[in-house]
């Protein structure tokens, strides 16, 4: 019944009627003024709302603009790519990741492992470093130029002899990941992972998500690279027209490094 009432109260909220008050409220629902000012505060307690402390109305809380944007990107992101990871890793014989931007890091938020005896171990929920990964460089490529000023004014760690950690080499690394399409590492953020990686975008074209698989250094050579650089393109060209975006083009495949 308590889950019935705030979900009754936050469907009333829509870009039109952004804000509501709580005689607002008790008009659109019906009820008494005093049970909707007692519920508006506890949603507002809990997170679910925020109130204006001139006005007293109250607008949806940012704990669930979090949620649902942190929704928006993995449930049904998740739900469309999964069958292409899946296609990605039969067709490399690799483990095959599904990875989202999350602040100045990536995470992980899908996995499909190989049945390869000698594989890279990808973790569900793993976060990882934007300049020493291929899924890192395709991401932080795709971000507008004052993102990548401020993420390349940090201190660029260094993870093994391989990481790149001059601003102005990476600065033109991602300048090559978004020429062709596809980004690179090979044992810069540990020393026996390689990997390539594709963008997915959005309806909007922005860069949404990335699609990549890793290797271990002994099966890492131009012709793997080449082909693992195609599959994850086409992997992440069919997610991103799922997900709406329709002027998807694949970069030229070349095995550079």
């Amino acid at each position: 019944m308590m889950l019935k009432k705030v979900n009754d109260i936050l469907t009333l909220f829509s870009p039109e009627r952004p804000e509501l008050a709580v005689l607002e409220v008790a008009e659109l629902l019906r009820r008494p003024r005093s049970s909707v000012y007692r519920l508006l505060g506890r949603m507002a307690t809990a997170g679910f709302l925020d109130q204006d402390p001139n006005t007293g109305r109250y607008r949806v809380g940012i704990m669930l603009a979090a949620l649902g944007e942190l929704a928006r990107h993995s449930t049904s992101l998740q739900r469309v790519a999964y069958p292409e990871l899946c296609r990605l890793g039969e067709e490399t014989g690799e483990s095959a990741v599904l990875m989202v931007l999350s602040g100045q890091e990536g995470v992980t938020i899908d996995v499909v492992e190989t049945y390869h005896p000698l594989r890279i171990p990808q973790h569900l929920g793993g976060r990882f470093p934007l300049h020493a990964t291929a899924g890192g460089k395709v991401l932080l490529a795709g971000e507008p130029a004052a993102a990548i000023d401020q993420f390349l004014a940090r201190p660029l760690p260094r993870c093994t002899g391989n990481t790149i950690t001059q601003p102005a080499r990476l600065r033109r690394e991602l300048e090559v990941t978004r020429l062709r399409g596809y980004g690179l590492s090979a044992g810069e953020w540990f020393d026996d992972v390689f990997a390539v990686a594709a963008p997915i975008r959005d309806h909007r074209s922005r860069v949404m998500a990335a699609v990549g698989a890793a290797c271990p250094p002994s099966r890492w050579n131009q012709r793997t690279i080449k082909s693992m650089a195609a599959a994850c393109q086409r992997a992440a060209l069919a997610v991103s027209r799922a997900m709406g975006h329709s002027n998807v083009r694949v970069g030229r495949v070349t095995a550079s490094r």
